[in-house]
């Protein structure tokens, strides 16, 4: 699980904070990994597998997060209109096995979140912004409580200007970590108070439980609580604490403080302008804080701590940091900064671009041993086409010039394999591969070239050799080539078509003497070769005489010709 990661690593050396121990920015750490205060391992995957929904409305995200259902949900624009004091939105998360992304970076959110009684939750890539700090009993931007509401992972998140509290963990929530966030103020005042790990010296519901871990985080600008906590044993790890006298003059500034029966281990992180970093005014004589290898620079007041704390049951020294490398890898990475879900994957898939349809719907075809469906996301017009084993669709295309095209063809294939398709029309056919995707809601494209004659062709899509196929939706069709006119000043040779013969050729197609005639089986192997005068060329019997049944692809060439067409051997 916490295995290193050289894209990461690659990106903190870009940024010239090449770390002794990489950092991998997509994996849960810490105390949301594990049940209890125990050792024993518990995965945090929010929604894990399920198909992502994106929402656009307040209303929609909210009805997802309070659902039974596990959930991926991806936030599209800025949502919520709002709030002060204990009135306007507010986002509950109550349902359990929810991942809920922004799907931008600075995705914002006018809500404050509210966790109850809920497990197994990521919150990732979103920014709340406070309305200010006040002395009030107030929302704070994000609170996780009550018993049951535990297993929770907040990454990459924004937390500013809380008017209570910026992220509180209070009445018996357990099993919580923070990585990658920024808690801030950017407005003066007296209560700008950040992050709250119990709220009262008595709340015995809390015994055995708060145990929350900060992990890569930065603290800007705030007065106290950072964190401030009690009852849990709280792992504050390679975080960077920043003081702004702009806005924390005048007021008591606190850092790191253990209050009643709660155990800090404060290890490696970065006090730069703080008052009072390690503050042990709360403890109670039963708090314990930890100081460990920090550094701090222009700092005041007390920097020692008290007593042992506790030894975390997950691992972590791989890749922490050490303190001289801590300040340049959290000011690069923290907050709400990732581009896109695929950063860390919740099997987020970039949604097209909003062009028009493509020219040709599949589904609109002639489906003969498949169907028409339309139960996996993604596709376009009424549909897609599913085919059988030995299924094919034909689809009617007119174009107004006879010649080579390229036809785009949009599909998805979640079989885990390559599958193959052969495309013809006339007596062209072209053997098309169509890679896995990594599932059946996940459209891809791919190109063929072949050849058509003015006017309407009759181009078919089949399986190849009893095999499956890929599920297709659309496709364009693009001139590449003309076909070239005869020169009408010479005698006309040009081969006449026969019935007999079924063979359709184009103007620019001059009857030569002889053919090489190739005949392949359907994975591309070559059978047999041979040279055939022109005159024998309606009569393949000769060249499959002795093969066993199945399908084959003849190809005839000669200068200035290059055919192919399917030939079943019964």
């Amino acid at each position: 699980m916490f295995e290193v990661s050289n894209r990461i690593l690659a990106v903190l050396c870009g940024l010239a904070v090449c770390a002794s121990a990489a950092v991998d920015q997509c994996k849960p750490i810490g105390w949301a990994t594990r049940s209890g205060r125990t050792s024993t391992a518990f995965e945090v995957t929010g929604g894990g597998n399920e198909a992502p929904v994106t929402v656009k409305t307040f209303d929609d995200l909210q009805k997802y997060a309070k659902d039974s259902s596990p959930r991926v949900i991806y936030i599209d624009g800025t949502l919520g209109s709002g709030w002060n004091g204990r009135t306007g939105d507010r986002l509950n998360i109550t349902g359990s096995n929810k991942t809920i992304i922004g799907l931008k970076p600075g995705t914002v959110l006018k809500a404050p979140i509210h966790i109850s009684k809920a497990s197994n939750i990521i919150v990732r890539n979103i920014v709340i912004q406070g309305p200010g700090s006040n002395a009030d009993q107030a929302w704070d931007n994000l609170t996780i409580e009550n018993n049951g509401s535990k297993n929770i992972w907040i990454d990459h998140c924004e937390f500013w200007d809380g008017q209570d509290g910026n992220a509180d963990v209070v009445k018996g929530a357990d099993n919580v970590t923070f990585t990658w966030c920024i808690f801030g103020y950017k407005k003066k005042s007296t209560h700008n108070l950040s992050n709250l790990i119990g709220s009262s010296d008595n709340e015995p519901e809390s015994e055995g439980k708060l145990n929350v871990t900060y992990m890569f985080n930065w603290w800007k600008a705030a007065n106290q609580r950072k964190p401030r906590c009690r009852y849990g044993n709280v792992h504050v790890v390679n975080n960077l604490l920043t003081g702004d006298a702009s806005i924390t003059n005048g007021t008591d500034v606190l850092g790191v403080s253990a209050g009643h029966m709660c155990k800090v281990r404060t290890e490696r992180n970065v006090f730069i302008n703080e008052s009072n970093p390690i503050y042990t005014g709360n403890a109670n004589g039963t708090g314990v804080n930890e100081v460990i290898d920090n550094i701090f620079t222009n700092c005041s007041g007390n920097t020692r701590g008290t007593g042992t704390s506790f030894t975390p049951p997950y691992e972590f020294e791989s890749f922490m940091l050490k303190a001289s490398e801590v300040e340049a890898a959290v000011k690069a990475n923290a907050g709400a900064t990732l581009k896109s879900p695929t950063e860390c994957d919740a099997n987020y898939v970039e949604p097209p671009p909003p062009t028009p349809d493509k020219q040709y719907q599949a589904e609109k075809g002639t489906i003969t041993g498949g169907a028409s469906e339309s139960s996996n996301a993604g596709y376009h017009g009424d549909g897609y086409v599913n085919f059988d084993k030995g299924g094919d669709v034909v689809v009617k295309v007119k174009v107004d010039t006879a010649g080579q095209y390229k036809l785009s063809i949009d599909f998805t294939n979640g079989s885990g394999e390559e599958r193959t398709l052969a495309v013809s029309a006339g007596l062209d056919t072209a053997i098309t591969k169509f890679k896995a995707t990594s599932a059946w809601t996940v459209w891809d494209s791919t190109e063929v070239l072949i050849n058509l004659a003015a006017g309407e062709n009759a181009v078919k899509f089949a399986t190849v050799g009893g095999n499956d196929g890929p599920n297709i939706d659309q496709f364009d069709v693009t001139l590449v080539k003309a076909a070239v006119k005869p020169d009408t000043t010479k005698k006309d040779t040009t081969a006449k078509d026969s019935s007999k013969t079924n063979i359709v050729k184009p103007l620019s197609m001059m009857a030569p003497k002889t053919y090489r005639v190739s005949l392949f089986d359907t994975k591309g192997a070559l059978v047999r070769r041979l040279k055939v005068e022109s005159a024998k060329i309606g009569d393949v019997a000769w060249l499959t005489r002795g093969l066993p049944a199945g399908l084959y692809v003849m190809r005839m060439t000669a200068p200035g010709v290059d055919y192919r067409r399917f030939i079943a051997v019964k």
